[in-house]
Formats: structure tokens, C-alpha cells, sequence
């Protein structure tokens, strides 16, 4: 059985990367990319890496997309818009995966917190499953509206769940380094590329939103993390670097045994050789490309100080890959299904 997919906000960066997965999946078709600004247009004009796979399809408008008859739709639109678009899906008998933040905490009052306005339809966050199959697999088959991930939180979440599950985070400081592409298709004075270019620039000194998903799902306490965003000079990528304290003494072999449990039977999880030294921990161009999520660490004589490296490409396991893994297990298929290209090395 072949499924129809929408995939709204198709011509932005995550959008573009859920049709670039779509185009050669077997068993999701698009039927249709939804741009509310470039109606009519031809896909490739936008995203020329895939004339040859889209060559004749156009972009819809919204009107235009409600008509087709889906099974699933994907909205990758800006934050602040996807509830209403979920609402009228989901009366229809639709299932919805929000690559937006709309759905991705299941507080209202934390929405608000982090968000900076009441959420409109806070039911809905009670409805949603939070978009990470790896933590939440058997939910997200089981639910017709699945959240996406921060990016940000994506990379954090996949690196420390281990740790975080047997309570031996007492403190944590984050530094996540991103490149361009996080900000998405539309420049700013902060990301535009004249001003972007050759920058190290520290843009979040203590705190983020995505801190909201990384509490919710690590069960942490806001006092006890600290989260550092650095923009860095690459396009594609995120690289967390955790600085931990942990509750407890533990030796190295207890940690190795901890993660590769945790790892277990999660296809897009990966654990970094203890040698050659420069292997040990991951960057963003290892991963480039496709939906792995790579974790190294390293521990302190003293039992007690840990740091743990995790590097994702922000725009697949960060987005469009972790998006359309959901979607397979919402739909009854593998959750691999066309996710299983190889990272792009060197970049």
C-alpha cells in the first residue's frame, strides 16, 4: 500500500528535506507541497537537487491542499501557525506531524513560559506525543498527532537520555554549536550570510526554548542546566557539548555499559569508538546527510566529571529525518523506511 503525503511549508529548509526523503521512499508519495508564497511554481525552481525526482509537480496553495485526500500530513511551517492547519487535518481523520513547536510541550502553561503567549488550543498538547521515536516509539503508533523536535533539544535529549534515566545528572552545562541552516530559509541581520560568515558567536548565553523539551523530557530541573547556543561556520549540523557532574562515582566501563544498553535496537543511534582519539567524539560531518545521531564521552579521573559529545545533522535527525521516522511507525511501517542513506563524508 502506498500513502499520499502533504508536506506544508515545502519550500522552506526542512520542508525541502522531507520531499528530498519522500522522493525516493517506498512506501510514502507526495501528493502535494504546500507554499503559501510560491504557488504555481515549479519544486525544482527551489530546490534544484530534485528536478529529476519532482520535475513536473508544483507548489499548492492552502486552499488547494485541503482538497487532496492524504493520510498524512507533515507541517513544516513557522512556529506560532501549524494549530489551526492540525485542527482542520484532524477533522478529517488525517494523521499530523508538526515540525513546528506548536505541539512539542505538553504544558500549557510551560508554552507560555517559554513561548511568550497562551497556547491556542492547549487539547491539543494533551493529544500530541512528543515526535522522538527513540523515547517514545510504542506512543507515536499509537497517535494521530506527533510533535516534532528541536533540533537543539533532538541532539541533547539523544546524548543524555541514558544518563538522565538513572538519575546521574546532579548538574549539567550545554554549549550547542549550530550552523546556518538552523535559522531556516528566511535571512536576518543574525543569519544572513554576509554577517554570518567566519563568526563564532555566542547568541544564547544561559538559555534557550529548546531547554523546555530537553527538562520535559530528561525529567531535569531548570536550576540544575545551564544551555549555551554558539553559531558556528558550517551550514548543516548541531554538535551538543555536555559538561556533567554526576550524582554518583562511576567507572568508565559502567558507562560504556550504560550507553550501548540504552542504544539497544535504535537504528539512528550510534556510539563513538574509545579509539583513535579523534574519533572518540563526534562532529556535525560525520553524520552530514542522514538521520544517525553519533555520542561519544569521556570521563574525569575523578569518577565525577563527564563530558558527553553528540552530533546530529540539524535538518534530518533535528527535523525532517526524526519527522519522517514517525511517520512510519504512525503508518505501520519500519521506522527506517527511507532513512537508511549513509552520511555524506568528507563535506
Amino acid at each position: 500500500m502506498t500513502f499520499k503525503a502533504a508536506i506544508w511549508g515545502a519550500s522552506g529548509m526542512a520542508g525541502g528535506e522531507v520531499l528530498r526523503i519522500l522522493a525516493r521512499h517506498p512506501d510514502i508519495k507526495v501528493e502535494c507541497a504546500v507554499s503559501k508564497n510560491k504557488n504555481r511554481q515549479f519544486i525544482w525552481q527551489t530546490h534544484p537537487h530534485l528536478r529529476d525526482e519532482f520535475g513536473t509537480l508544483t507548489f499548492c496553495d492552502h486552499d488547494e491542499a485541503f482538497l487532496k485526500e492524504v493520510d498524512i500530513a507533515f507541517l513544516a511551517v513557522p512556529h506560532g501557525t501549524a494549530v489551526s492547519v492540525i485542527e482542520k487535518y484532524l477533522e478529517k481523520g488525517t494523521k499530523v506531524v508538526d515540525l513546528s513547536a506548536d505541539v512539542r510541550l505538553y504544558s500549557a502553561k510551560d508554552y507560555e513560559k517559554w513561548y511568550g503567549s497562551p497556547h491556542p488550543n492547549p487539547d491539543l498538547l494533551i493529544s500530541a506525543v512528543y515526535g522522538l521515536p527513540e523515547l517514545h516509539g510504542k506512543e507515536i503508533k499509537e497517535s494521530n498527532l506527533v510533535s516534532g523536535v528541536g533540533c537543539n533539544a533532538a541532539c541533547c535529549i539523544l546524548g543524555l537520555f541514558p544518563l538522565a534515566r538513572e538519575g546521574l545528572i546532579e548538574e549539567i552545562r550545554i554549549e550547542v554549536r549550530v550552523g546556518s541552516s538552523e535559522a531556516g530559509a528566511t535571512p536576518t541581520l543574525g543569519s544572513h550570510h554576509p554577517y554570518r560568515s567566519r563568526t563564532l558567536r555566542v547568541y544564547e548565553p544561559f538559555r534557550h526554548r529548546h531547554l523546555a523539551e530537553i527538562l520535559q523530557e530528561l525529567s531535569l530541573e531548570e536550576d540544575a542546566v545551564t544551555m549555551t547556543m554558539t553559531a558556528v561556520e558550517i551550514v548543516r549540523g548541531a554538535q551538543m557539548l555536555a559538561h556533567i557532574r554526576l550524582s554518583e562515582k562511576v567507572r568508565e566501563g559502567e558507562i560504556w555499559r550504560l550507553y550501548k544498553n540504552a542504544y539497544r535496537d535504535k537504528p539512528f543511534l550510534q556510539l563513538c569508538p574509545a579509539k583513535p582519539a579523534h574519533l572518540r567524539l563526534p562532529e556535525p560531518k560525520m553524520v552530514t546527510g542522514s538521520n544517525q545521531a553519533m555520542t561519544g564521552f569521556t570521563l574525569h579521573e575523578d569518577g565525577r566529571r563527564m563530558l558527553v559529545v553528540t552530533a546530529i545533522d540539524n535538518l534530518m535527525k533535528g527535523a525532517a529525518g526524526t519527522a519522517v521516522q514517525a511517520s512510519n511507525l504512525m503508518l505501520g511501517l519500519n521506522e527506517t523506511e527511507g532513512l537508511t542513506m549513509m552520511p555524506v563524508y568528507p563535506v
